[in-house]
């Protein structure tokens, strides 16, 4: 007789989703559970019994933080995470993170419980009051616009393909978020197994146009000053190497608009600066690199003869409602693409090319020669500007900072992808944190030696990251990061926009300080202590060198620390 093939018992839908999340390379689950969970509580519970691999799960207690580190963690591993909250409510509480992902380019899974569709009668039916009243007609229409697709699941069957379908949409390019709606019931009915993972699509990015690098070629030989502003090619594997060489090569300046990650070496000889203010004046063609603004029409502008090229994924940022950047030609490709096919195009310079290069090389050094240096400062200020300047000068060389605005990157030397995450141009604030702890999850899931992760905080910035749960996950998790806070008591966005717009006006009698003004300020280092880290309050510049020791010392050792910088304005 012939032996029947075995027949694997069915499993959970639950169990099927986050398998299929796992084989497709997702390695950690962020979630901030309700009643729409026990299907996969059940399945993480039964995975020893089962052997089914599954995403690490993080318990976090509150959605933005979920997002946040999720966003963190697929920044630092190139990979896509997950979070997962509760039904509406939840969903509504992960909208900030969501906008921050769509506009940062970040893929991550979030999804979603709902509320049980039916009212008795089936598994997983509703059993709660609150069942009803969390009901929506539409759900993911709350945040379908921070997300590049959202979807709810219809049939439990359809949970693998449904999963797979969301890993492919959110990392082709341009990534971002989706959203999934889950329903209860289907993810705790039981499903047939797969006999083998169902293989991932790979959507290639387009290569840029060879016709239009060619253009951009001639056109880069005949500037007399071109110049290239970027805020996050160096999101692209291989495009920060691509572009040190292609700038040192022919005397392109670059300037780091508002950056978000390394794009070029801080100090690499074309760096000129991290703002278009007052640098822009001298080109005659700007080349635009995966950056969403390359400048601020209202406060500077290029010379009106000055060429404008955009290079990008989605050059034309179509999902911006309104951007008007007069581009004479927009390149739909990746950076290292790109800037590898300039390249090859260019060449080498030739006889022709070397006096134009020669005065660049002689004018960028003249504007490098007015960037911001400690030596600038007046160090005796316990200051924003002092106190990074100290930090840049005391963090370990594998430290890897998340900067939620404070910060000073023109006194920063980062030099490596992976060293270094902007704040979002989404604006959305309570980021920083929760970035900071995913890329310490990343890093303890790694077998790679890791330094310190560092988030550096405004105290607005620190309020709105709800300290409380990010501390707790930090303790939780042992994930120990230093956080940061620069302290001036105010919120320095609302202070600065409301004097720029009236420097006249009645406001600026009391400093722009109406509806900015944070003070008294808590003891936020005793924040940090009640979850069992250090927490050190610094009054002077002097007393800062010693207690950056003692944090790197405390983090290095497994214990989180902050540091309140209670710095002037």
């Amino acid at each position: 007789m012939t032996a029947r093939p075995e027949t694997k018992p069915p499993i959970l839908a639950a169990e099927k989703y986050l398998t299929a999340l796992t084989n497709g390379g997702v390695d950690a689950l962020y979630a901030v559970a309700g009643t729409d969970f026990p299907s996969v509580i059940e399945a993480y519970a039964r995975a020893p019994e089962t052997g089914a691999k599954l995403p690490r799960p993080y318990t976090v207690p509150h959605e933005n933080l979920a997002v946040s580190m999720a966003h963190g963690d697929a920044l630092h591993t190139g990979r896509p995470q997950t979070a997962m909250v509760h039904v509406s409510v939840g969903t509504a509480n992960m909208v900030c993170g969501a906008l921050n992902a769509i506009r940062d380019g970040v893929p991550v899974i979030l999804s979603a419980g709902r509320t049980p569709l039916t009212e008795d009668g089936a598994p997983g039916t509703r059993s709660r009051f609150i069942h009803w009243a969390q009901e929506m007609f539409d759900q993911g229409g709350m945040i379908r616009e921070a997300v590049k697709w959202d979807y709810e699941l219809r049939d439990s069957e359809q949970v693998e393909d449904v999963a797979i379908r969301a890993l492919d949409i959110a990392q082709a390019p341009p990534p971002g978020p989706v959203y999934l709606s889950l329903p209860r019931e289907l993810l705790a009915r039981e499903v047939s197994p797969n006999d083998t993972a169902r293989r991932r699509s790979h959507v290639s990015a387009p290569a840029p146009d060879a016709a239009a690098i060619d253009r951009l070629t001639d056109a880069i030989r005949k500037a007399e000053y071109p110049m290239i502003v970027t805020s996050n090619s160096g999101r692209d594997p291989g495009a920060t190497e691509a572009l040190a060489a292609l700038a040192e090569l022919w005397a392109l300046p670059v300037i780091q608009y508002n950056a978000r990650s390394v794009n070029l070496p801080f100090d690499h000889p074309m760096a000129v600066g991290f703002d278009t203010k007052d640098l822009l004046a001298p080109a005659d063609l700007i080349i635009s690199i995966a950056c969403d603004v390359p400048w601020v029409p209202s406060v500077t502008r290029p010379r009106p003869t000055a060429q404008l090229w955009e290079i990008d994924h989605d050059p034309l940022f179509t999902r911006y409602p309104l951007r008007s950047f007069p581009a004479v030609e927009s390149i739909i490709a990746g950076p290292t693409a790109a800037l590898t096919s300039l390249a090859l195009a260019l060449g080498e310079p030739g006889r022709d090319d070397t006096t134009r290069i020669d005065r660049r090389r002689i004018a960028v050094a003249r504007q490098r020669a007015f960037r911001l240096t400690p030596e600038m400062l007046d160090m005796s200020r316990f200051t924003a500007e002092s106190a990074s300047a100290v930090l840049a000068a005391q963090l370990p060389g594998d430290a890897v900072v998340v900067n939620e605005y404070t910060f000073r990157t023109a006194l920063a030397r980062f030099e490596r992808p992976g060293q270094f995450y902007g704040f979002t141009p989404a604006g959305g604030l309570g980021f920083g944190f929760g970035a900071a702890l995913g890329v310490a999850a990343a890093n303890a899931r790694s077998t790679k030696a890791s330094g310190p992760v560092v988030a550096m905080l405004g105290d607005g910035a620190y309020m709105f990251n709800n300290p409380v749960a990010c501390h707790w996950a930090s303790a939780a998790h042992k994930l120990p990061v230093l956080s940061v806070i620069f302290n001036n008591r105010r919120w320095g966005a609302v202070r600065n926009s409301t004097l720029a717009m009236y420097p006249q006006g009645a406001a600026a009698g009391d400093d722009g300080m109406l509806l900015a003004d944070l003070s008294p300020s808590p003891d936020y280092a005793a924040i940090a202590r009640a979850h069992g880290g250090q927490g050190i309050t610094v009054k002077d510049i002097s007393a800062l060198p010693a207690a950056i020791d003692q944090a790197l010392t405390a983090v290095a050792g497994g214990t989180q620390c902050l540091l309140d910088l209670q710095i002037e304005e």
